[in-house]
């Protein structure tokens, strides 16, 4: 939970160091004149004209995509490039994890002992104990 960018440890740090320096009756009349005015504040009209202005400017991108026509060519793009990529994408993805299975008849057992799973990797063989003597 975060208010305005300050956590809870770093508001009681806050609060701890304004008791600390104004004391806990000048604390209670400050509180109470900080909370008077940002009730005036939220509720004074250049408030509300501050908001506007900020909701404006937040939609302002979507509303000029909506008037340049992008949202069609966004659709267009996704629906022309970005669907068939996925689609490729998820059947090469599939039959990777078919193909990587060698030597193997069941697709559920995994790669064959002794192998990393990587098809292009060399795996030496196992020594011979007739070398070893």
């Amino acid at each position: 939970m975060e208010i305005l960018g300050i956590g809870p440890l770093e508001l009681l740090f806050i609060i701890l160091l304004a008791l600390i320096i104004l004391g806990p009756k000048d604390l209670q009349k400050t509180g109470k004149s900080i909370g008077q005015g940002l009730t005036k504040l939220v509720k004074s009209d250049t408030w509300k004209t501050v908001r506007q202005a900020s909701d404006k400017v937040k939609s302002l991108p979507n509303e000029l995509m909506r008037q340049a026509g992008m949202e069609d060519i966004k659709q267009s793009l996704d629906s022309e490039i970005v669907q068939p990529v996925k689609n490729t994408r998820k059947s090469l993805d599939s039959w990777a994890s078919e193909s990587w299975v060698v030597g193997s008849s069941d697709p559920e057992k995994g790669p064959p002992e002794g192998s990393s799973g990587d098809p292009n990797k060399i795996v030496p063989p196992p020594p011979n104990e007739e070398r070893s003597k």
